[in-house]
Protein backbone atom coordinates (compact mmCIF):
# COMPACT_ATOMS: atom_id res chain seq x y z
CA UNK A 1 0.00 0.00 0.00
CA UNK A 2 1.35 3.31 -0.90
CA UNK A 3 -0.27 6.37 0.88
CA UNK A 4 1.80 10.26 1.77
CA UNK A 5 1.93 11.30 5.13
CA UNK A 6 3.85 13.76 7.69
CA UNK A 7 6.44 11.17 9.72
CA UNK A 8 9.77 12.63 10.68
CA UNK A 9 11.65 13.97 13.38
CA UNK A 10 12.69 17.18 11.15
CA UNK A 11 11.31 19.86 10.42
CA UNK A 12 10.80 19.67 6.77
CA UNK A 13 9.29 16.27 7.35
CA UNK A 14 6.54 18.15 8.79
CA UNK A 15 5.79 20.22 5.95
CA UNK A 16 6.36 18.44 3.22
CA UNK A 17 4.38 15.07 2.63
CA UNK A 18 6.18 12.00 1.52
CA UNK A 19 5.92 8.79 0.35
CA UNK A 20 5.39 5.56 2.68
CA UNK A 21 4.68 1.92 1.87
CA UNK A 22 2.83 0.09 4.33
CA UNK A 23 2.38 -3.78 4.07
CA UNK A 24 0.53 -5.66 6.46
CA UNK A 25 0.77 -10.03 7.61
CA UNK A 26 -1.72 -11.29 9.25
CA UNK A 27 -1.39 -14.51 11.16
CA UNK A 28 -4.88 -16.45 11.58
CA UNK A 29 -5.08 -19.89 13.13
CA UNK A 30 -8.34 -20.52 11.74
CA UNK A 31 -10.25 -18.40 9.66
CA UNK A 32 -13.80 -19.45 9.23
CA UNK A 33 -13.58 -18.12 4.94
CA UNK A 34 -11.08 -20.89 4.36
CA UNK A 35 -14.30 -23.04 4.16
CA UNK A 36 -17.17 -20.88 3.55
CA UNK A 37 -15.87 -18.55 0.75
CA UNK A 38 -17.58 -15.28 2.54
CA UNK A 39 -16.45 -12.01 2.78
CA UNK A 40 -18.08 -11.65 6.17
CA UNK A 41 -15.70 -14.62 7.41
CA UNK A 42 -13.02 -13.32 6.68
CA UNK A 43 -10.53 -10.06 7.32
CA UNK A 44 -11.45 -7.71 4.94
CA UNK A 45 -8.79 -6.12 3.39
CA UNK A 46 -10.06 -3.37 2.13
CA UNK A 47 -10.79 -2.33 5.88
CA UNK A 48 -6.86 -2.84 6.37
CA UNK A 49 -6.08 -0.57 3.58
CA UNK A 50 -8.41 2.22 4.89
CA UNK A 51 -6.83 1.54 8.93
CA UNK A 52 -3.63 2.06 7.28
CA UNK A 53 -4.40 4.81 5.31
CA UNK A 54 -6.12 7.02 7.84
CA UNK A 55 -2.81 6.06 10.10
CA UNK A 56 -0.31 7.48 7.59
CA UNK A 57 -2.35 10.09 6.02
CA UNK A 58 -3.96 12.08 8.94
CA UNK A 59 -1.93 11.46 11.87
CA UNK A 60 1.56 13.63 12.03
CA UNK A 61 4.36 11.74 14.37
CA UNK A 62 7.85 11.41 14.47
CA UNK A 63 8.59 7.68 13.95
CA UNK A 64 7.62 5.05 11.02
CA UNK A 65 8.00 2.59 14.47
CA UNK A 66 5.10 4.52 15.65
CA UNK A 67 3.64 4.64 12.49
CA UNK A 68 3.54 0.24 11.98
CA UNK A 69 2.32 0.09 15.86
CA UNK A 70 -0.48 2.00 15.81
CA UNK A 71 -1.50 0.11 11.85
CA UNK A 72 -1.13 -2.73 14.14
CA UNK A 73 -2.83 -2.27 17.33
CA UNK A 74 -6.00 -0.67 15.21
CA UNK A 75 -6.37 -3.98 13.01
CA UNK A 76 -5.64 -6.27 16.19
CA UNK A 77 -8.65 -3.97 17.80
CA UNK A 78 -10.83 -3.84 14.85
CA UNK A 79 -10.79 -7.51 13.77
CA UNK A 80 -11.42 -10.94 16.35
CA UNK A 81 -9.30 -14.23 15.73
CA UNK A 82 -6.00 -12.50 14.67
CA UNK A 83 -3.31 -14.53 16.25
CA UNK A 84 -0.64 -12.43 15.19
CA UNK A 85 -0.05 -9.20 12.51
CA UNK A 86 3.03 -7.78 11.23
CA UNK A 87 2.98 -4.41 9.96
CA UNK A 88 6.12 -3.14 7.97
CA UNK A 89 6.52 0.65 7.10
CA UNK A 90 8.76 1.70 4.55
CA UNK A 91 10.31 5.23 3.97
CA UNK A 92 11.61 5.35 0.45
CA UNK A 93 12.45 8.73 0.40
CA UNK A 94 13.99 9.39 3.78
CA UNK A 95 16.33 12.60 3.81
CA UNK A 96 19.30 10.95 4.23
CA UNK A 97 22.83 11.60 2.21
CA UNK A 98 23.36 8.19 0.85
CA UNK A 99 22.55 5.38 -1.99
CA UNK A 100 19.53 3.67 -0.28
CA UNK A 101 16.29 1.53 -1.58
CA UNK A 102 14.15 2.59 1.57
CA UNK A 103 14.77 2.92 5.38
CA UNK A 104 11.45 0.10 7.05
CA UNK A 105 10.49 -1.12 10.25
CA UNK A 106 8.27 -4.05 11.44
CA UNK A 107 6.33 -4.37 14.09
CA UNK A 108 4.31 -7.37 15.05
CA UNK A 109 1.53 -7.59 17.76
Amino acid sequence: MEFYGYIGCLEQEKMISQRYLVTVAMDIEHIKAAETDLLEDTVDYSEVFEIAKAVISTESMNLIEHAAGRIAEEIKLRFDGIDKVSVTVSKPDAPIDGVFETMEVTVER
